[in-house]
């Protein structure tokens, strides 16, 4: 079973990872047409949002007892996933 300060680890490498590539959407924005900008800020605004509730998740993670960070990992790593999983078809999307 992976230690708790190991996957605590993993998951901020993760964030990092994640807001670099969300740093790449937003700098999309400047030369995105117009007609598709509504929808692209949308969905960026919506990833930022789906980042931040993620974090917080991330909180209570690292703030778990060593007994009970097993079930809150469960969670974490559902909600990371999806987080994942939205953050690539965004890029899909519109662009690497």
């Amino acid at each position: 079973m992976e230690k708790k300060n190991e996957y605590i680890k993993k998951m901020q490498t993760n964030l990092t990872l994640y807001d670099a590539k969300l740093d790449v959407l937003k700098a999309k924005a400047a030369v995105i047409h117009a007609d598709m900008k509504v929808e692209f800020l949308s969905q960026v605004e919506s990833l930022q949002n789906n980042r931040n509730d993620f974090a917080a998740k991330y909180g209570k993670l690292k703030d778990s007892s060593e007994h009970a960070w097993g079930d809150v990992k469960a969670g974490s790593e559902k909600a990371w996933h999806g987080l994942e999983d939205s953050l690539e078809k965004a890029l899909s999307r519109f662009g690497k």
